[in-house]
């Protein structure tokens, strides 16, 4: 995606291509607070702008409002697809409510339009309220879990496998670590391929953001021949109650190759020496160790919005995937935000296949918006649940469960990439 010519409107406020990272990072600097981001951290971000997709809003010259682009590859249901990435949505506290962030939307989801671009755009977002009304939908969620020490029994030992253990660097790990990742890339929708700069972003280690903790440490599970199948970035954070170690450990990430080495990876990091509560911010919706833990309920499972997806051209996003379950609806959608997506679509498709999608005279089976059909892009969203809150009208008897049943994958998307 090319980033829209310079252009000005009738405020004042001319809309461009960012230049360089650092035009971004100002504004998001003051956007978040006045907090500079760190010479380390600029360095890791400023690896991955892309200056031909991100813009900026500038007045009398003045960068004030911002727009990161991203030229990602995503698993979807069926397999990898180019996807656009958005982050970096931010604009300065002087120029907020002037409609800067629906414009800068509006003109990068324009230009992947006219170029025929990747078909689906997604991003993380810090408040959860904002982008609905831009026709993203709630497309993955993760669980916060934390584990305390009288909570860590299994419900059945797991078997080991002859599996051993390491602890080392994320850097002096990163052959075993990324042939883990690339195994478990198809699996899931909501994973981004990574390439180096990516990886760099993924153990960002700045000591600012610690909190008190140590550095990121990398637990590494290896099978008897040594082929790396299992692996958790983490750091412990020390504490002590009445002169005895509950030290805070905490998972940054977690993937392995099979259940036994998924596991054995949980089992060792809560058998950790002076590890207390063993927490984990964001995992999967339907992680499996809420079925290991004996007492899942005293891991305290807290729900919350991960990723946010939206499609660019409607036709080719809900091409760009596989379906669960055949699939014959006619879907009439409404799109203030990408107007070419109004009307009425036929998607037909089943498992394995391609699937078609194109404009019909034909009556629509369901009605809803641009931002219900992001909800289920992914396959994470329940088109029953949008129904039962009424973001969904069921125009035809039986549509909305076949429908439903067909967006829907298994296993849930999830997406730990920040960007």
């Amino acid at each position: 995606m090319a980033a829209p010519k310079e252009t000005r409107t009738d405020t004042g406020y001319e809309f461009r291509a960012a230049a360089e990272w650092a035009e971004l990072g100002a504004v998001i600097g003051l956007a978040y607070g006045g907090r500079p981001h760190s010479p380390a951290h600029s360095a890791v971000v400023g690896a991955l702008f892309e200056p031909k997709r991100s813009l900026v809003a500038c007045l009398g010259g003045r960068p004030c409002a911002t727009l990161a682009g991203y030229a990602l590859d995503m698993t979807l249901p069926g397999g990898p697809a180019p996807v656009a990435g958005i982050g970096y949505v931010a604009v300065a506290p002087q120029h907020r409510r002037r409609g800067l962030m629906r414009e800068l939307l509006r003109r990068a989801l324009t230009a992947l339009h006219e170029e025929r671009g990747e078909p689906v755009a997604v991003l993380h977002s810090t408040e959860p309220g904002i982008y609905g009304r831009f026709g993203f939908g709630l497309a993955s969620q993760v669980v916060g879990l934390s584990v305390p020490p009288e909570a860590r029994a299994f419900a059945e030992a797991p078997d080991t496998g002859g599996l051993t253990l390491d602890v080392t660097s994320p850097e002096d790990a990163h052959a075993a670590v990324t042939a883990v990742y690339d195994a478990c890339l198809p699996q899931r929708p909501g994973l981004l391929r990574r390439d180096a700069a990516w990886w760099r972003r993924a153990v960002e280690d700045e000591p600012a953001d610690r909190h008190g903790a140590g550095r990121l440490l990398c637990l590494v599970a290896s099978g008897p021949g040594g082929e790396a199948r299992g692996y958790a970035l983490y750091r412990l954070r020390p504490a002590w109650e009445r002169s005895r170690p509950r030290y805070e450990l905490s998972v940054r990430e977690l993937f392995a190759r099979d259940p036994a080495a998924y596991a054995f990876v949980w089992r060792s990091l809560l058998d950790t020496d002076l590890a207390g509560t063993v927490s984990a911010p964001s995992r999967p919706v339907d992680d499996p160790l809420l079925a290991l833990l004996d007492d899942p309920r005293s891991a305290a499972p807290t729900v919350r919005d991960q990723l946010y997806a939206r499609a660019v051209d409607l036709d080719r996003a809900l091409t760009a995937r596989e379906y669960s379950a055949p699939v014959d609806v006619v879907l009439d959608v409404r799109d203030a935000m990408c107007p070419w997506n109004e009307g009425r679509w036929r998607l037909t498709g089943g498992p394995g296949g391609s699937a078609a999608c194109a404009r019909t005279g034909a009556a629509a089976d369901l009605a809803l918006t641009a931002r219900e059909v992001g909800a289920v892009l992914l396959g994470g969203g329940s088109l029953v649940q949008l129904a039962l809150a009424g973001r969904v009208t069921e125009l035809r008897p039986g549509a909305l469960r076949a429908a439903s049943a067909a967006f829907r994958h298994d296993p849930a998307p999830f997406c730990p990439t920040a960007f």
